[in-house]
């Protein structure tokens, strides 16, 4: 089976990892791509989207 890297975009074929070790960095190809994934999430280059909650706010708290 083959996949793509999302980060540098190698493709990379699962037998391959698995003689190399590289198995390890999944979905990464290698520990570089690895580490600069990390380092987007931990710049906020990434953001998870989600729907406002429907939690009361402290507004409405103080009200009751």
């Amino acid at each position: 089976m083959k996949h793509r890297c999302p980060i540098c975009h190698k493709i990379i074929e699962e037998h391959h990892q698995e003689r190399s070790g590289e198995v390890r960095f999944f979905p990464f190809c290698s520990r570089r791509c690895k580490l600069i994934d990390l380092g987007a999430w931990l710049d906020a280059e990434y953001k998870v989207i989600s729907e406002p909650s429907e939690a009361p706010s402290d507004a409405d708290t103080d009200k009751q």
